[in-house]
């Protein structure tokens, strides 16, 4: 009864680990759509512009799914303004701005970060998943390098240092930065969205690949 009941919970867990960030996407994206409508719908003065160019072109006055269509038009011009010169500058200043805030800079720099590291296959906000001896030792903790080129701190401190963000679980909007010397980490080999998983579970969902007895092995090797 008591593994049927663990399984029961770790299914719910790997439940919610899937549906809330769809769910909060799809949240997103309505809030976005009706915004979008209530700018360019039918009856606003956008709309009527509208109306009067299909009446015009195809002579049909409206269609279905012109809010969804303006909505992924949207979407696509900022991820192209952002990627040009001018685009990438105000952005930077807006995020800079932003990330500057107090009480706001805290709950935007993680919720930007996870997202970056689930959506982006090319993002070097998280770099690697590692296990570091943290508060005490004796106590280990999972956290994720967010930079292996920190410059004049490795001089200072004595030895090559990268900097290791830690999330408060389970409060995912956060967490805390340490500066850990390299040696001092295990790298554990698990892509960021399996350690992502296996902190913000509060440690329910393992890895498959740390069910396999020859892993501890592996990792005491790279030691």
């Amino acid at each position: 009864m008591r593994r049927v009941l663990a399984y029961l919970k770790n299914s719910f867990i790997n439940g919610l680990l899937v549906i809330l960030p769809v769910g909060l996407t799809f949240y997103v994206l309505w809030l976005i759509y009706r915004m979008i409508v209530r700018f360019t719908g039918r009856g606003s003065d956008f709309g009527n512009l509208i109306s009067n160019f299909l009446m015009m072109t195809i002579g049909q006055e409206w269609f279905p799914g012109i809010g969804a269509i303006f909505t992924l038009l949207l979407i696509v011009f900022m991820g192209v303004i952002t990627r040009i010169y001018v685009g990438r500058k105000v952005y930077s200043l807006i995020d800079r701005a932003i990330g500057s805030t107090p009480i706001v800079n805290k709950m935007y720099i993680t919720v930007k970060q996870i997202i970056n590291a689930i959506l982006s296959r090319n993002s070097s906000t998280f770099r690697d998943v590692v296990l570091l001896e943290y508060p005490r030792k004796g106590c280990y903790t999972v956290g994720f390098v967010t930079n292996n080129k920190l410059g004049k701190l490795n001089q200072i401190i004595g030895d090559e240092v990268v900097a290791v963000f830690i999330f408060t679980t389970p409060n995912p909007l956060s967490g805390m930065i340490v500066i850990v010397p390299k040696e001092d980490l295990t790298y554990l080999g698990l892509t960021i969205e399996e350690g992502l998983r296996l902190v913000l579970s509060m440690g329910i969902v393992i890895p498959a690949k740390f069910l396999d007895n020859r892993v501890g092995e592996e990792l005491m090797g790279d030691q």
